[in-house]
């Protein structure tokens, strides 16, 4: 399949795409292609960088508010480091819960103190969540695997995201924070562009509802 028309329009940016107003709300979002056939946007700033392993890694920041409908919102600052490789598909590879098992107890040693995990399965597409804090710091985090099936091919997606903040910032929704300011774009079938984004409402109050 040839993706290069899709992304030639998708990072570009709004001078050259010229999408109708209103018609894409990620428009003027910067976008860089992971893989063959696999975006990274994130409305924030974005820079390429590489890896000891030769993996394009994606460096993503934005300041973020958190209590911001209240009369004492906090400040805090999110930071995204991204990555993806395709492979042959296998069962193995698939197996997310598994993998993250192989890399918890060093990550339980670093001081990353585990709280939630969020699942969504299907036969396609799995997306794993670890959310949780580093312990003793005001620092959270959410690492999402993401791992889609495009034929014989298995596209493994790592998301790291942590977030800095200062006191009284409480405990929000932290994936509700990634889903709002990053967002994946696929260009194979089946499209599962908006998957990623289906429990996340763009109008809604916050807060609610080796790659790394």
């Amino acid at each position: 399949m040839n993706y290069v028309g899709f992304f030639t329009l998708l990072l570009a940016g709004p001078a050259l795409a010229q999408t109708p107003a209103g018609s894409d709300p990620y428009a003027n979002w910067p976008g860089v292609e992971l893989v063959e056939g696999v975006a990274f946007q994130g409305d924030g700033g974005l820079t390429l960088e590489g890896s000891e392993a030769g993996v394009p890694v994606v460096k993503f920041w934005r300041p973020v508010l958190f209590r911001e409908d209240t009369d004492a919102p906090v400040a805090g600052r999110m930071d995204c480091s991204v990555a993806a490789a395709a492979a042959e598909f296998s069962e193995e590879a698939f197996d997310l819960d598994e993998r993250h098992e192989q890399v918890e107890k060093t990550r339980k040693r670093s001081g990353l103190r585990e709280n939630d995990r969020q699942r969504d399965y299907s036969d396609t597409r799995r997306d794993l969540h670890i959310i949780g804090r580093r312990k003793g710091e005001r620092e959270h985090f959410v690492l999402s695997y993401i791992a889609v099936r495009d034929g014989e091919r298995l596209v493994d997606i790592r998301r790291n995201c942590t977030f800095i903040y200062r006191e009284g910032a409480g405990d929000p929704d932290w994936l509700a924070y990634v889903n709002r300011y990053t967002k994946f774009r696929f260009a194979f079938e089946p499209d599962l562009d908006a998957k990623i984004n289906a429990n996340f409402n763009a109008d809604a109050d916050l807060p609610r509802p080796h790659f790394f």
